[in-house]
């Protein structure tokens, strides 16, 4: 069986993708399996013993999508599966001229046309949930599994190398459990602010019990001057490299405090205890794990005013602007 599996989105997103794939990989252990996603997500699936193949395609682009497909139809694929689908992507994945299509459109309560039948489109579940509605279209019931990244034994002893290092060079000691905040987000509502971020970074090193990390991107770090900061507390600061380096480096943490973010399904994906931030986003969809390792902190808000009223869980706000922020500014992160 030769399979192409699509998935055209975030870096977050497709850190939830590999629950899916590796279950499909468990359900079809013989099959390849060939995927379609944006450039920055290969440092994601790289490695993964589900992916036989990853092809690319760059965002935005409906006329470099249609190329793409179209390229993909000398694979004789015989199965094409479409997750999170954009309505570009159902109208024209024919093109890849795959004998049988799954697409699924997160918003739409109906089997796209072309599809085999989708059991619940448009159900409100969590992300993990939705992917598997496409699984179970191909005729199975697929096993749940965890979200998971794949890191080669050398990335790791570099990994190790460059943070006990670093942690060394602030003074601290590398054989103590680390504890990394992750304070990014791809939308500045979606992050913890500043000026709450800084006393629970003072708060775990003062209190002794770990190693506190910051990683982020270069612009992040810039804006919030958090070079400063991070000297002044003598902790290491992890702001420039690759997104696999950015992967690598949050792997020899233990735990992590993370926004609704791409960061954050990282460091579940690479087993961590994870503490979750939820301000505006929707933690019924994004928030798809179950167990006690993971957890989120997050308050209602009257200013949640899209979803459906009766389920609290799947409202979010899509505001780009706000002059209270309040779903994270009256949130207390007592960290645990």
């Amino acid at each position: 069986m030769k399979i192409i599996a699509i998935k055209l989105r975030a870096i977050g997103d497709t850190v939830i993708w590999t629950a899916a794939l590796d279950s499909l990989r468990a359900q079809y252990p013989d099959a390849v399996i060939h995927v379609l996603t944006h450039p920055i997500n290969v440092a994601v699936l790289e490695n993964s013993k589900a992916v036989d193949e990853i092809h690319t395609v760059v965002a935005g682009s409906k006329f470099a999508l249609l190329k793409a497909l179209w390229r993909l139809r000398s694979e004789s694929f015989d199965w094409l599966l479409a997750f999170h689908a954009t309505k570009s992507l159902c109208q024209w994945a024919w093109l890849a001229g795959a004998v049988k299509l799954v697409l699924h459109h997160h918003s739409w309560a109906y089997t796209p046309r072309g599809s085999e039948r989708l059991d619940q489109p448009g159900a409100l579940v969590d992300a993990i949930a939705r992917d598997l509605e496409v699984l179970k279209a191909m005729g199975f019931e697929p096993k749940r599994m965890p979200t998971h990244i794949e890191i080669k034994t050398t990335e790791r002893e570099w990994a190790e190398n460059v943070v006990a290092t670093r942690i060394t060079g602030c003074g601290g000691d590398p054989s103590k459990p680390r504890y990394v905040f992750l304070p990014g987000a791809s939308h500045h509502l979606r992050r913890y602010p500043r000026d709450l971020w800084l006393p629970l970074l003072e708060r775990v090193k003062s209190a002794g019990q770990y190693e506190p990390l910051v990683m982020c991107d270069a612009d992040l770090a810039k804006q919030w001057n958090l070079v400063d900061e991070c000297k002044r507390l003598n902790i290491p600061l992890f702001a420039k490299g690759s997104l696999r380096e950015f992967i690598t480096l949050v792997s020899r943490a233990q735990s992590a405090l993370a926004n609704d973010s791409g960061p954050g399904h990282i460091a579940v994906a690479c087993g961590l205890k994870t503490e979750f931030i939820f301000g505006p986003g929707c933690v019924g969809d994004w928030f798809p794990y179950e167990g006690t390792n993971n957890s989120v902190h997050r308050i209602q808000v009257p200013c949640r005013l899209q979803g459906p009223s009766h389920l609290e869980r799947f409202r979010f706000c899509t505001v780009d602007q706000c002059d209270h922020h309040s779903c994270l500014r009256k949130l207390t992160v007592p960290l645990n």
